[in-house]
């Protein structure tokens, strides 16, 4: 089983993915060089309460939140598919509640036109 530093660096490396952030650009943003990022995110190097916290505002989260999101992460795969869809997730979570609903409309729109058989007419 893994340990909770390398379960944050596996995190942090999905997010920062998720952002298409290089571990240069995620560094320059919290103050600290590349090569640290890269060895939180090898899990070789425990994460400091302090870049925790620069590291959550980077991702908008919170530093618990990454802590739980680690702890609790069992078989979380790491795909260009799961990618774009923590990528759509974040951008749903910061729209406002009436873009929430416009957007919940649209999707359910498009699943209606995949679920149309063939050549029926809209």
């Amino acid at each position: 089983m893994s340990s909770l530093n390398e379960r944050i660096g596996e995190v942090i490396k999905r997010k920062r993915a998720r952002d298409r952030l290089t571990q240069t650009d995620l560094g320059n943003r919290i103050s600290v060089s590349g090569s640290y990022i890269s060895s939180v995110e090898a899990g070789t190097t425990g994460v400091r309460v302090t870049e925790l916290e620069g590291l959550a505002a980077v991702f908008r989260t919170t530093a618990i939140e990454l802590i739980n999101e680690a702890a609790g992460k069992d078989a979380y795969n790491f795909s260009a598919s799961n990618r774009d869809r923590d990528a759509f997730l974040t951008l749903y979570d910061n729209l406002s509640l009436e873009h929430k609903k416009q957007a919940r409309q649209f999707l359910m729109f498009l699943r209606e036109l995949e679920l149309r058989p063939t050549g029926e007419e809209a």
